[in-house]
């Protein structure tokens, strides 16, 4: 979540006047700015015991008599094709 600060900071200098020089932010802003956008808890997804061994993963479900959740797409994972 640390590199979304960057992004942060970009948004920030995109919204200042066109022209001049954005307002500087303060050592307090930036502190503010970075603890909400670090989690302050585990995120859901954090929490799935993900598996990258489909016939391991398969024994598992069959196992513990859960389903499966495959998740499979074309592309770049952040959707940046």
């Amino acid at each position: 979540m640390a590199a979304l600060a960057p992004f942060a900071l970009s948004v920030v200098a995109l919204l200042a006047p066109i022209g001049g020089d954005p307002p500087p932010l303060a050592p307090a802003d930036v502190a503010r700015l970075h603890r909400e956008l670090l989690p302050t808890r585990a995120e859901p997804w954090e929490t799935i015991g993900w598996r990258v061994d489909l016939l391991a993963a398969r024994d598992e479900a069959i196992r513990s008599k859960r389903p499966l959740f495959l998740w499979a797409m074309n592309g770049h994972p952040l959707g940046c094709v």
